[in-house]
């Protein structure tokens, strides 16, 4: 359920606005957009670098934080004994491949990602817009495209939704990798489950009041995630490859 309006038509310039909500009173925050008169936005996203590049060096970056922090924290040295046990009884049964599986899943899902950065910056489309629609008949050539309605209610109300859904398209991969990660690290992984569900919720909060306010507690949920998958490369070095 996802309220939209047409965009454009005899406007050249429209406002990207959205509205943060306190007790008292409505913060307006705004960011102002240009658009042509169809309502597309002249400029798109932009990272600061290639979508493919930006998604690669990211996730490196954050791969090798993560696994770091799985080695120091997870796998100390105090802790390596029992954790050595159980990654025995993982390669007896030859179950290394499962993890090396779940982390090739995580991964091969970033080409997808640089993908959709490509064409989202190529017809330049910001969040929390996923589709853009066309009015079709005769006098649809006339009309501006169907984006989503960023203002007001009707704005928190996509932006919710939007938030919704990036919780459950992560949701399936965190799920896999937290299940792998327990039967070797089981507190370690119960604490980045909870940290990672918890920054879900705090990016929900912000980006219900306006786009960017999504990036609010993401990259403590990103290093979390990280972790995990760098305790899943542990268990698949240890059983692979010795």
């Amino acid at each position: 359920y996802i309220l939209y309006y047409v965009k454009g038509t005899d406007l050249q310039l429209s406002y990207y606005q959205s509205y943060t909500q306190s007790n008292t009173q409505t913060k307006m925050a705004s960011k102002i957009i240009e658009t042509d008169a169809k309502g597309i936005p002249l400029k798109g996203p932009d990272p600061g670098l290639p979508f493919p590049v930006f998604y690669a060096v990211g996730n490196t970056i954050f791969g090798a934080i993560g696994f770091g922090v799985a080695w120091f924290w997870a796998y100390s040295a105090s802790k390596q004994e029992v954790a050595d046990a159980k990654m025995a009884l993982v390669n007896q049964y030859d179950l290394g491949w499962l993890y090396l599986g779940i982390l090739l899943l995580k991964t091969l899902q970033i080409p997808l990602y640089a993908m959709l950065g490509v064409t989202r910056g190529a017809c330049k489309v910001h969040v929390p817009d996923q589709h853009v629609y066309k009015v079709k008949g005769a006098a649809g050539s006339n009309l501006g495209y169907v984006l989503m309605d960023t203002e007001g209610v009707n704005g928190d109300f996509n932006r919710a939704q939007r938030a919704l859904h990036n919780y459950c398209e992560a949701f399936p991969t965190v799920l896999a990798l937290y299940i792998a990660a327990s039967w070797v690290f089981p507190f370690e992984a119960f604490v980045c489950a909870v940290v990672w569900a918890a920054s879900r919720i705090m990016s929900a909060s912000g980006y219900k009041s306006y786009a960017d306010g999504r990036m609010s507690g993401m990259l403590i949920g990103v290093v979390a995630l990280s972790i995990l998958q760098g305790m899943i490369i542990i268990v698949a070095i240890k059983t692979l490859m010795y």
